[in-house]
């Protein structure tokens, strides 16, 4: 039969005429859908979900080192991190052998990171972590454990990176210390040898300028061993993400961050200067800070360009701890010019004072060393301690809202959804079917066909006619009486 001219009537002829063979396939669809959905085993899913926590708003999150790789991050990276750690290998590792498993295989894992889902809730910082099994008790037992592992692992990876931080400000403690009893006993030694005490009014006036700047240079120091400190965490943990660590002496070294370099530290001893001379709201003053600002941001580019170059590769931790990096090394340099130029003019002091006698200027040097020493001393002491407080306070920056419950229903199979879907395709099947037995159908049941196939006009048509009983049975009568 030709299909190519037929219209919707001849379609929903055949579609009544092979109505039979379509309501069996419908049938015959459903019913399968409905066994097989009965005979399967039913999947249950438990579900938990984690919030991650503000970051601390208190003085002590400055000196918290997962601060800066964590809350100064967008929460959308973190989070994204958290999804990948959460389905790593490692971590269901760990949480199976929480549960108790001895052995783990390659399959059993498989198994388990094909079950579990973990997602963002869009526009939350919340986690929701899904499983689903065919055990409905170990799905609960798994999401709580890998969500109570997970949380324990962050913290104890957090309070890590403040007791690096403590154990650093340690060793730097017990330099300084040293250098404080050093100074101490100079300054002893020259008061029982020359037998001065006290200096005299003029080198007390010098002390006091002297001292000025130098707690000026003791800040700067203590901002230079912070930055150090969390450089050497940076880059660290650049080198556990890809095996590139970025060298700070190609940085110290190029020529033109070093000419950018000394130009600040020109720019912060003209600064300092103008300060003495005019109030802050001076033009000098504000000319500058803004040359000063111009000369930090040219700075920031050069920087960033040569770690530009030695970086090979980003991914989603990485490219946070790129732009840290290119901070704390712009912070170094601006630390390193600002040194220079507070030594500058700590120079330009002692050619003032030339007329001193050497012996008072002798005395105030070491008064000087030993006050220098002890200030930074205190500082690191009290850093120390804020950090030991932190470190015992800490406790994680992600905190479960909602464990996981037992599931009443599973969520497999879905036996209405699968009867449906099964009488749908049953139906497209049954029509298919019948317009196929159609097309293949060649047997010619009217004029029009005959006239089409044989391309002669039709002559006669005989009738069929509908014969009773009756007539069959007088029928077959006379026959047998011819015989």
């Amino acid at each position: 039969m030709d299909m190519e001219e037929m219209d919707l009537l001849e379609l929903w002829k055949i579609i009544v005429k092979r109505k039979r063979e379509i309501i069996v396939l419908f049938l015959l669809a459903v019913v399968i859908a409905g066994l097989v959905s009965k005979f399967m085993e039913p999947v249950y899913e438990a579900s938990t979900t984690l919030i991650l926590k503000s970051s601390k708003a208190s003085s002590l999150a400055a000196l918290d080192p997962l601060g800066t790789l964590v809350g100064g991050s967008s929460t959308n990276v973190t989070l994204q991190n958290y999804i990948y750690v959460l389905k790593s290998r490692t971590m269901l590792k760990h949480t199976l052998k929480e549960m108790g498993w001895e052995t783990l295989t390659n399959n059993d894992l498989k198994e388990i990171s094909e079950g579990l889902t973990v997602q963002q809730l869009p526009g939350t910082e919340i986690l929701e972590i899904k499983y689903q099994s065919t055990d409905k008790d170990f799905a609960v037992q798994f999401v709580n454990s890998l969500s109570k592992v997970f949380i324990e692992s962050t913290r104890d990876e957090n309070r890590a990176d403040l007791r690096t931080a403590r154990l650093f400000l340690t060793d730097q403690i017990e330099i300084v210390e040293a250098q404080l009893k050093e100074s101490e006993e100079k300054l002893k030694a020259f008061r029982e040898s020359e037998r001065v005490l006290q200096p005299m009014e003029d080198s007390k006036i010098l002390l006091q300028q002297y001292g000025q700047w130098d707690n000026m240079l003791s800040e700067v120091k203590i901002a230079k061993i912070e930055a150090e400190q969390r450089l050497n965490q940076v880059q660290e943990k650049l080198l556990e993400q890809d095996e590139i660590i970025i060298s700070s002496t190609s940085i110290q070294n190029n020529p033109l961050v070093q000419t950018y370099q000394q130009h600040l530290a020109d720019l912060e001893v003209s600064l300092s200067g103008a300060k003495e001379r005019y109030t802050s709201r001076h033009p000098e003053v504000l000319s500058l800070q803004a040359e000063i600002d111009e000369i930090r941001s040219k700075l920031t580019n050069e920087v960033q360009r040569v770690i530009g170059i030695e970086t090979k590769t980003l991914n989603p931790i990485h490219s946070e701890l790129y732009s840290q990096l290119i901070s704390i090394q712009v912070e170094l340099v601006a630390l390193d010019a600002r040194e220079q130029a507070i030594t500058s003019l700590r120079e330009q002091l002692d050619q003032k004072y030339t007329d001193i006698p050497a012996k008072e200027l002798e005395l105030v040097r070491l008064m000087r060393d030993v006050e220098v020493h002890e200030n930074i001393y205190l500082m690191l002491l009290t850093q120390n301690e804020e950090i030991r407080i932190n470190e015992e306070m800490h406790s994680g920056n992600l905190q479960m809202v909602d464990m996981a419950v037992i599931p009443e229903t599973p969520i497999k199979p879905r036996v209405k959804l699968n009867i449906a879907i099964a009488g749908v395709l049953g139906l497209f099947i049954g029509f298919g079917l019948a317009f196929l037995l159609e097309f293949l159908d060649n047997t010619i049941k009217t004029k029009e066909q005959a006239e089409a196939v044989l391309g002669l006009p039709v002559i006669g048509q005989i009738p069929m006619f509908e014969t009773s009983k009756t007539d069959k049975n007088s029928s077959l009568s006379s026959r047998s009486l011819r015989m």
